[in-house]
């Protein structure tokens, strides 16, 4: 499943699990203007030798390579529940 299509059903789900307290952003990376914006990152991804999609959750990597809509819902739900944001 393409990583835009991964992201929406991801975000979509959320929305149903948690409302608004949760916001998905798709970054494409072949996109000059999300390049600058995060060169940091990137060259981060390319020094350790990682595949695209990466699924990130405030920062941090969740997953590398491909993307299975839930496996990163599951991943994401854990990561909330570890903040303590509640499920509706």
């Amino acid at each position: 499943m393409p990583s835009l299509k991964v992201a929406n059903s991801v975000a979509l789900s959320l929305e149903r699990l948690v409302g608004a307290q949760v916001s998905v952003n798709y970054y494409d990376l072949d996109d000059p203007a999300v390049q600058a914006q995060h060169v940091n990152q990137l060259e981060y991804f390319a020094e350790e030798g990682w595949p695209y999609p990466i699924a990130l959750f405030d920062d941090e990597v969740l997953f590398v390579g491909g993307l299975q809509p839930l496996k990163v819902l599951a991943a994401v739900v854990e990561q909330l529940r570890r903040r303590g944001i509640n499920l509706a």
